[in-house]
């Protein structure tokens, strides 16, 4: 999954929806601080999901997510 953030604020845990259930790993972070000493490396986890609806999707979970970044999850198989 792709997620976008183009709002200047960060989020500690914007729940959005996954379309399968199970652990969603952070594959990249736009916002690492590794990348540029300007980026605020907010924190962004894995995301273990729960059988509760949202944006159309049959599971949902949390995630964490920095000003004007882009995060790539998926999941082991």
């Amino acid at each position: 999954m792709v997620v976008l953030n183009f709002a200047y604020r960060s989020y500690d845990a914007y729940t959005i929806g996954f379309p399968r259930a199970g652990v969603w790993a952070v594959r990249f972070n736009s916002d690492w601080a590794g990348y540029d000493d300007s980026f605020t490396g907010h924190a962004t986890y894995d995301c273990q999901t729960r059988e509760s609806p949202r944006d159309g999707f049959p599971w949902s979970g949390d995630i964490g997510i920095g000003p004007y970044t882009a995060i790539i999850l998926s999941q082991n198989q």
